[in-house]
């Protein structure tokens, strides 16, 4: 309950409709943590797959890449599906996917923080050091070195606040009326990574659910 007033006092003061009636999301203590491991090892596949979506890296090569690093099987059936028929449409949808980037590079204390949801975040502002491939790095010694992960409650605190800002874009789009404080495909893209982070629902990383 602390944690829905703290960020209803947030979006209060930023002008974003409140539901005061939206519950509070799972304690700490009902909360299991994705590992680091699955951190990183998620990361790095969603970070290949915005190589093709931005056009710096061919679908054969990124397959190529994944399987030689053994992360292929690490890879969601429906990122199988983008690598082998990565039309336009898919890597314009796969493009938005910067955001889950970089709220699992903020778990991992990659990046310092999540910016307000405005505009869409820059991975060329991440230091080459905490990315997790480029040039002649191996992807598994990112996936296996030592990682600081945020605490538990302040992923809850991320969780919670992302959970009213999606309910407030929602709300918004039922009623067609336009969403100009904040923007919705970057809260929907982060609801969903910190969804994922704290197991909500135990759902694999296609099948994560945004409700509100």
């Amino acid at each position: 309950m602390t944690r829905k007033e703290k960020n209803e006092e947030i979006l209060k003061k930023e002008g974003i409709k409140i539901n005061f009636n939206l519950p509070h999301i799972e304690t700490d203590e009902e909360t299991t943590l994705r590992t680091s491991e699955e951190m990183a090892t998620r990361v790095t596949v969603l970070a290949v797959t915005n190589l093709i979506a931005f056009d710096a890296m061919d679908a054969e090569e990124a397959i190529d890449y994944l399987k030689g690093c053994d992360l292929w099987d690490s890879t969601t059936p429906d990122e199988k599906d983008f690598l082998n028929d990565p039309t336009e449409q898919k890597k314009a949808q796969e493009s938005w996917k910067c955001e889950c980037i970089w709220v699992l590079l903020w778990a991992l204390k990659k990046v310092d923080t999540l910016p307000f949801p405005d505009e869409l975040c820059d991975l060329n502002d991440i230091p080459a050091e905490n990315y997790p491939v480029g040039g002649d790095s191996d992807p598994n010694d990112f996936i296996n070195g030592p990682h600081e992960l945020r605490s538990k409650s302040e992923i809850l605190d991320a969780a919670d606040l992302y959970y009213r800002y999606d309910w407030a874009c929602v709300d918004a789009r039922i009623n067609n009326i336009e969403m100009t404080t904040v923007d919705p495909g970057i809260v929907y893209e982060r609801h969903y990574a910190l969804n994922w982070l704290i197991t909500y629902m135990d759902q694999d990383w296609d099948d994560v659910s945004c409700d509100t």
